[in-house]
């Protein structure tokens, strides 16, 4: 009698793919994704862009109207939206958003849609998916590693990567992630059954469908399970066939044309000269996918692993193969960068494919995998909590030939944000039916004092032995320039916090400069009450003295802004002192 003799521990040993398929339980998926859920949440507020707020009205349209088009939004305007059948119609798919309409109807109860509601509604849509593909990332991973490495690398999926920042709205992105994730567990799943092969091409579809752009990288991991399982190739092609006729349909009746979709003869825009664009998606210090995601170099050392070592050899080069081909398609893009986005936005689709070696990798390198996934993490984390978009205002705007801000160390966003010290831990609320974002900023490296004056570069000086506030930072897109803090885009600004030891005193917020329109000054907290928000004509020289008795106030927390206000405003100086506090020191220039 014959009997197969034992394999060798080295066999097993740093082993790629389990003997059996370990399958994690779809109970700890949920838990996980839930946790993670609420962990995406918890920077408290929506962090938007042009692209997210036309995705998150058409959601809102769907619910409100029964529509997709956006002729209630005035402010939905091109780039981001088109002309056709005589209504604006998004450029993007309606996928993304037609999947969050569920998330807006429920938050319809709860909170009117209005401007911050649809923001937030957006923002728990994005989550909930990013959340759920973190889920099936998961499952996929331990159907070939033990439960505790696939929760890692779930974890460190969700948080130590931009799936977290583009989770700060409703981006594509997240959607299309999902269902990537979705097709790579059925990919799996094939490797007992080839039936789920065919049943792939339904999320692979989707994530087409989602976003055109991951057309390439669906393509090559859709060449690579049909060449794996060539027999499925009739259920493949009807798996898929749904996705296709929904997404014509919908071009049919939002473009007149099955074949017309928002991005009809933008190919040109396919101009980056090649090695350009995708150097800069790989190291750019301003969107440089191992410099947000250093845990990526631990991902490509563990797929190399899997195919020098693995059994089954397909599944690392068909997703190598496909990251690298929508790294060279978006490398391609003119504006590969991915515009106003925290990091590497248009490389995240390609995560999932990457991520699912983390195990392989962590076993080659050992604890740097550790320091590497927490990086990113903290990386994350910053975005998460201090981008307000102030380093596109900075300098995106207006776009310079060559994009030189793109590979400029000392001005990328890292240290922009790190060196503003300033982050924005927040907590939604709901008031009279409306929902309002409370913010508690916590700044770092504030001077205190009462009087306050500007010197480039951005550098906030506070003087006077009289300390009354503290805590300041400038917010959005305001910036110092000639001695004056020049305020000119949506919401730039500044804040400031009155002291504990101040607000017991009758004190007068002075500010003094020159512009046109309308400033805003504004008494908040983040631990209740009313924001109270009083506004200021200014039409060349001004000289604001706002009252403030902090036991009639909105909260301790200023901030000076233009709002939402089509104004320009270059103030001089910002003082908080008594109202007998002589006038003079307020000379404007």
């Amino acid at each position: 009698m014959g009997v197969r003799a034992p394999e060798s521990r080295d066999a097993y040993e740093g082993t790629l793919y389990s003997a059996r398929p370990v399958g994690g339980s779809p109970t700890t998926a949920f838990l996980l994704g839930l946790v993670l859920f609420l962990l995406l949440l918890s920077n408290g507020r929506p962090i938007e862009s042009g692209d997210t707020r036309v995705n998150a009205r058409v959601a809102a349209s769907l619910v409100r109207e029964g529509n997709f088009t956006l002729d209630e939004y005035p402010d939905a305007e091109f780039p981001f939206v088109r002309e056709a059948n005589g209504h604006g119609v998004s450029i993007y798919p309606l996928l993304p958003s037609l999947l969050a309409t569920p998330v807006f109807l429920v938050a319809s109860f709860f909170f009117s849609l209005d401007e911050t509601g649809v923001a937030f509604a957006g923002k728990l849509a994005a989550s909930l998916f990013s959340a759920a593909a973190a889920a099936f990332l998961f499952l996929a991973i331990s159907r070939r590693h033990p439960a505790s490495d696939a929760r890692f690398a779930a974890v460190v999926f969700a948080l130590g990567t931009s799936v977290w920042s583009t989770s700060q709205a409703l981006w594509q992105h997240p959607a299309a992630v999902l269902f990537l994730t979705i097709a790579l567990l059925l990919a799996l799943k094939a490797e007992e059954d080839p039936v789920w092969a065919g049943r792939a091409a339904l999320p692979l579809a989707l994530v087409v469908a989602c976003r055109h752009a991951d057309v390439a990288l669906a393509a090559v991991l859709a060449a690579g399970i049909l060449a794996r399982w060539p027999r499925q190739v009739l259920a493949f092609a009807a798996w898929g066939a749904g996705p296709a006729l929904f997404l014509l349909a919908y071009q049919w009746a939002a473009f007149g044309s099955p074949l017309e979709h928002g991005f009809s003869g933008t190919l040109g825009r396919f101009s980056e000269p090649w090695g350009r664009g995708q150097l800069g998606l790989l190291v750019s210090p301003a969107k440089g996918l191992l410099v947000f995601t250093p845990v990526v170099l631990v991902a490509l050392a563990g797929l190399v692993r899997a195919v020098r070592r693995g059994h089954e050899r397909w599944l690392p080069l068909v997703a190598g193969g496909a990251a690298l081909a929508h790294l060279c398609l978006m490398g391609r893009w003119s504006e590969w960068h991915g515009g106003e986005s925290f990091g590497p936005r248009l490389m995240t689709d390609a995560l999932p494919l990457l991520l699912l070696f983390l195990p392989e990798g962590i076993a080659s390198v050992g604890f740097v995998g550790g320091i590497l996934a927490a990086l990113g993490i903290g990386v994350q984390l910053v975005g998460a909590f201090a981008d307000d978009g102030r380093w596109e205002r900075l300098y995106q705007r207006p776009p310079a030939p060559g994009r030189p801000e793109l590979w400029d160390v000392a001005r990328s966003p890292l240290p922009l944000y790190l060196g503003r010290g300033a982050f924005v831990p927040s907590l939604p609320a709901v008031r009279d039916g409306k929902l309002v974002i409370r913010e508690r900023p916590v700044v770092f490296f504030s001077g205190r004092g009462s009087r306050v004056r500007f010197e480039a570069p951005d550098r906030i000086v506070t003087q006077s032995a009289d300390a009354t506030l503290g805590d300041l930072y400038l917010m959005r897109g305001a910036r110092i320039d000639e001695g004056y803090l020049r305020l000119r885009g949506r919401w730039d600004g500044i804040f400031l916090r009155v002291l504990p030891e101040a607000r017991r005193r009758k004190l007068e917020l002075r500010v003094t400069g020159h512009g046109k329109g309308m400033l805003y000054v504004g008494e908040r907290s983040f631990w209740g009450g009313r924001p109270q928000f009083r506004e200021y004509p200014i039409s060349g020289p001004f000289r604001i003295r706002h009252p403030y008795l902090y036991a009639q106030s909105g909260g301790p927390d200023l901030v000076v802004t233009i709002g939402r206000a089509d104004a320009l405003a270059s103030i001089d100086a910002i003082a908080l002192v008594p109202p007998t506090d002589p006038e003079r020191v307020y000379e404007l220039r």
